[in-house]
């Protein structure tokens, strides 16, 4: 049948395999491929808000203490916990929008309020006074919206001027600003590329609302939800707590220079992640026996 994928990639992303009676609607080879760019498209953006959360915690106390003598370690604390406080209350008003709008609005806003908190938090040198307070502000947007840290670390404290728009580019301000240009380039893809495809847990499309109401749904394990929720937040606030506190101790127990301690607590996250990444490739190796 022309036009129609074959019966061996008939393979749905969850639940029944082909052949079976639930498996019964047949979709396209150019619906299935534009499906998954879609979804290569939302791995991309949940890529750039993992790293848009870690790009500069290794640089925001020496940054921090750069543009603002009177910050201390107790601010800095609020100003990790900025970024939290501004996802925990964006996230529920931007999920019921997601649910009676279409998805990509609120996606392109966050991701749009992210490049703008990007571009202040490059700019928090410029006031005169309370310059904690915007670099504040800055990581509370990006809530609403590490390791690649250890590469800018080269450019320096003192980096380059733009004195035309009174840009300072150094190892502080660079991680954002390419966080504030890949946003856009996100955005840019959202509106190219990203299309809304409903289907169900066999991979079986409909088009409309009430054709979703009509899918058999099983009963949701509320306690397997909670679980999950928990320990995710476990996880996220070790990571969080851990690389709050490694920039000032490291400063405080090695004498490290704030150059130093931006790129060796880089080069060690870096470490960290690759072994993270041989665990999981690891465990999946090991799940297949």
């Amino acid at each position: 049948m022309a036009g129609l994928r074959i019966e061996g990639e008939q393979e749905p992303l969850l639940g029944d395999t082909p052949g079976s009676r639930e498996w019964d609607i047949l979709e396209t080879e150019e619906h299935y491929k534009s499906r998954w760019r879609s979804i290569r498209i939302l791995y991309l953006t949940m890529f750039l808000s993992s790293v848009g959360f870690s790009i500069v915690m290794l640089s925001i106390w020496p940054y921090l203490q750069k543009i603002d003598q009177t910050a201390d370690t107790r601010f800095l604390g609020w100003v990790i916990a900025s970024y939290s406080l501004g996802q925990m209350v964006a996230s529920p008003i931007f999920g019921l929008w997601s649910n009676y709008r279409p998805r990509k609005e609120p996606l392109i806003v966050s991701i749009f309020i992210s490049v703008a908190a990007n571009c202040l938090y490059a700019y928090v040198h410029i006031p005169a006074s309370h310059n904690k307070y915007y670099m504040l502000v800055a990581r509370g947007l990006l809530g609403i919206g590490a390791v690649f840290q250890t590469c800018f670390a080269f450019i320096g404290e003192k980096g380059v001027t733009w004195d035309v728009i009174k840009l300072r580019i150094n190892m502080y301000t660079t991680p954002v600003l390419l966080s504030a240009f890949l946003g856009i380039l996100n955005i840019i893809l959202i509106l190219a590329i990203l299309r809304e495809h409903c289907v169900d847990d066999s991979g079986r499309q409909y088009k409309t609302s009430s054709d979703e109401m009509q899918v058999p749904q099983g009963n949701i394990d509320q306690v397997a939800v909670v679980a999950i929720n928990v320990l995710f937040f476990v996880a996220l606030f070790i990571f969080a707590v851990f690389e709050t506190i490694i920039a000032p101790l490291t400063m405080d127990m090695y004498a490290w220079t704030q150059e130093q301690a931006v790129l060796y607590n880089g080069i060690i996250l870096a470490a960290l992640g690759v072994e993270a990444v041989v665990i999981f490739v690891g465990v999946k190796l090991l799940s297949k026996k």
